[in-house]
């Protein structure tokens, strides 16, 4: 399925902000839950298209994705535009009702009673945190401050001054919603007395002017399981802003991106080590010790091992984020060549050379015929 969003909403890149809108309220009609109910697809598709039709209807979130494509949105440090709006919160600004089935209700009867006041879930946010190759290796816990609307507790998210109380929409009863019947159709368009609420109040709260909410800063301890990587996210339950009419609080999705390590390389779950042997292990054989994501490990080097030859060591690599299993250490070596000899090493080397001679078996003039390029 395509990332792109002009694809989502079947527009080119040059199209106007009417052909945008008018894509995607086709598509959002063809495409909208009550339309399709128990069509988890359809759901999905609903969901993709708002989340275009919101970045390509923006000027700045526009400008932004024609020139960082996704990337603008995914790693924002806490800034930028946070969480995106609800779907069907697009959904009615496009319409200027209430939901599907007052805007359609008339033609397919889907429904009662309207999402406008009803409890709605809050909305997500997005956090990007950079991590070092081991604390995602290993897994990690880290405090984060993210700035977030939360309910007022001086009025309890009322909006109303403590000690005075809300009263019921005269002109709309309570329903948060005028309706009009033209014909064929039913249309609801939000209460303009009481913004949709069903409530009037009188005197705001002082701390939250009225609109229940106050922005602040929170701490949160966001637990990393072992086993991340760049571009994965991690959600952090009703972490997100709070919900409308007593609706639960949207989630927190904290997007990862990790550093690169001094030695070690990544492919999956499998970690890479690049070690630099002498050449008298590479002939001799030998131990060496070499680090590994808990603690060192001894690499035994078998006489007459090859430069370029993979050691796997397994069960050394990260662990696996859907079971207990772990990848595997894959260490690669290669001759170290010795720097600076002196003149009694050199001769001592030209008389080992000389005692090969051209006989021996062919590991031995492998063997051999190493040592010449090197010391050549």
């Amino acid at each position: 399925m395509s990332h792109d969003y002009y694809e989502q909403l079947g527009v080119t890149r040059n199209a106007s902000a009417d052909e945008i809108k008018n894509s995607y309220r086709k598509l959002a009609v063809k495409y909208h839950p009550d339309k399709n109910p128990g069509d988890k697809k359809a759901e999905e598709k609903f969901k993709e298209i708002s989340h275009a039709y919101e970045i390509l209807s923006d000027p700045e979130k526009k400008m932004k994705y024609d020139q960082y494509g996704e990337a603008a949105f995914k790693y924002g440090g806490g800034g930028g535009y946070g969480g995106f709006h609800d779907p069907f919160d697009i959904f009615r600004e496009v319409f200027g009702g209430g939901g599907f089935d007052d805007i359609f209700g008339g033609m397919f009867n889907f429904g009662q009673g309207s999402r406008q006041t009803g409890p709605r879930k809050g909305r997500d946010l997005e956090y990007g945190i950079t991590l070092e190759f081991l604390e995602a290796a290993k897994g990690v816990s880290k405090e984060i401050n993210i700035r977030k609307y939360e309910i007022c507790k001086k009025c309890s998210g009322s909006g109303a001054k403590p000690g005075t109380t809300e009263t019921t929409c005269t002109r709309c009863n309570g329903l948060g919603q005028i309706r009009q019947s033209g014909g064929f159709f039913t249309i609801a368009h939000t209460c303009g007395a009481c913004g949709g609420s069903g409530k009037i109040i009188k005197e705001f709260c002082p701390a939250c002017k009225g609109s229940g909410r106050v922005e602040g800063t929170k701490k949160i301890t966001v637990n990393i399981p072992a086993g991340v990587d760049t571009g994965m996210r991690v959600r952090v339950s009703k972490e997100g802003e709070p919900g409308d009419n007593g609706g639960p609080s949207g989630d927190l999705y904290v997007s990862i991106s990790v550093k690169e390590h001094k030695f070690f390389s990544r492919n999956e779950y499998d970690i890479y080590y690049l070690l630099a042997v002498p050449f008298t292990h590479m002939i001799f054989g030998g131990e060496i010790k070499i680090p590994g994501l808990d603690e060192e490990m001894i690499l035994k080097i078998p006489a007459g091992t090859e430069s370029g030859h993979v050691f796997r060591l397994k069960g050394k690599g990260i662990k696996k984020l859907h079971d207990r299993t772990r990848g595997d250490q894959i260490v690669k070596v290669e001759v170290e060549v010795p720097a600076n000899l002196n003149a009694r090493q050199k001769q001592l080397l030209r008389e080992l050379e000389a005692t090969f001679g051209d006989k021996g078996d062919k590991k031995t003039e492998n063997i051999v015929d190493k040592i010449r390029k090197v010391f050549k």
